[in-house]
């Protein structure tokens, strides 16, 4: 549309900072001389951080000094992801440019649900105390506080920023997500290397495999669907830390034969097109991409309570709802779509329907557009 964007964010393989579409890069090792003379001999004496929030704090200002040395005066706005981004472009932007930002989750509601998961007993008062949560917290405040306007794509996610952070209401626009559908279609029609056993239905699950995606729910749940029938094969596709631990549970269970995992993959819209059932079993998920990737394919989806997702599903019409971190009612609503082709294609159908409207790439792409024009008005206007 004639707008010039520059992506600026870490290196893929995390050795500095780089603006992607310039080919600008500036590697950490030249930005170190500065922090071991500023940040690590404050960090030596503060008593509530560990070695992960020094290491995250020491990231934060390879990421500052790298937008200063790249220069941030030629930007009419600037658009952040996250919390940690936000704080450190508000630090070394001009006092004058707009400052935006979109935050995709709550990342100290996640430190919570890891510690419970690591730590079955500990209370959230206790955890709360951990100085691990504190950072994070800490920074989530910090974050929030820094934008001029913030953008949520759930209500869920808007609610935590009023509740947990204190933020106004009128500081924060609430709009969903938007892919290109026509891509993604194309992407769905092109055949994958992997082909669908025949005579059984597809399960699959697509993201990352880590504590916070419950997948380890979901290998419990197809261990009691495969005690009362076995016409269905089930696709893990991702990777993760929990990878291994998934595999060793999957094998313990004797699902070797029914649950296959596909690793890091490239045609997940081929996939999702072979697939009948997409199931996501996450503790906590604001609006997850392979959510609505899968409602575009036309999959019958299975998806937890947790986070914004309610608000992406309506239950028994779209697809069908279970209480986050229980794999019973999982298993059922998975062997309910096994047993009744009827419910099953009625929903992969208003699944479909549904999504071809309201995931639209032009209708996040307009919203967006006018809430930039209006941050660079009240800017003008400022001078």
């Amino acid at each position: 549309m004639g707008h010039d964007v520059d992506i600026l964010g870490n290196c893929q393989d995390g050795s500095g900072y780089h603006i992607v579409n310039k080919n600008l890069v500036i590697k950490k090792d030249r930005l170190l001389p500065m922090l071991q003379t500023t940040l690590y001999p404050k960090l030596s004496h503060e008593k509530n951080t560990d070695q992960t929030g020094n290491n995250l704090e020491a990231d934060r200002y390879y990421m500052e000094h790298a937008a200063a040395y790249f220069g941030l005066e030629q930007y009419d706005i600037i658009h952040t992801q996250d919390v940690i981004s936000t704080r450190c472009l508000s630090r070394v932007k001009p006092k004058k440019t707009p400052l935006f930002a979109s935050i995709h989750g709550a990342i100290a509601r996640e430190v919570i649900q890891f510690y419970k998961f690591t730590n079955p007993k500990a209370t959230i008062q206790e955890i709360k105390k951990t100085p691990y949560w504190r950072h994070y917290w800490a920074l989530e405040q910090l974050g929030t506080s820094s934008a001029d306007l913030i953008h949520t794509s759930t209500q869920w996610t808007k609610n935590i920023l009023i509740k947990d952070n204190n933020v106004s209401e009128n500081r924060i626009v609430t709009f969903p997500y938007g892919i290109n559908i026509q891509k993604f279609l194309e992407k769905m029609n092109k055949q994958p290397d992997i082909v669908r056993p025949p005579e059984k239905k597809v399960i699959i699950y697509t993201g990352r495999l880590i504590q916070l995606k419950g997948v380890y729910l979901l290998i419990d749940a197809l261990s009691k669907l495969k005690k009362v029938r076995n016409d269905w094969v089930c696709w893990v596709v991702g990777e993760g830390d929990m990878k291994n631990k998934l595999q060793n549970q999957s094998a313990h269970l004797g699902l070797n034969d029914n649950v296959k995992f596909l690793g890091a993959r490239d045609d997940v819209p081929a996939l999702l097109n072979q697939s009948d059932i997409f199931v996501l079993p996450s503790l906590q998920d604001n609006m997850p991409l392979s959510l609505i990737e899968a409602q575009i394919a036309g999959n019958a989806v299975v998806i937890s309570n947790a986070g914004g997702m309610p608000e992406m599903v309506q239950h028994g019409q779209t697809g069908l709802v279970f209480p986050s971190g229980e794999s019973d009612p999982m298993f059922h609503h998975l062997n309910n779509l096994l047993e009744n082709d009827h419910l099953r294609k009625t929903i992969a159908f208003n699944t479909r329907q549904w999504a071809s409207k309201y995931w639209s790439i032009y209708r996040m792409t307009d919203q967006l557009l006018t809430i930039y024009r209006n941050l660079i008005s009240n800017a003008n206007a400022a001078k």
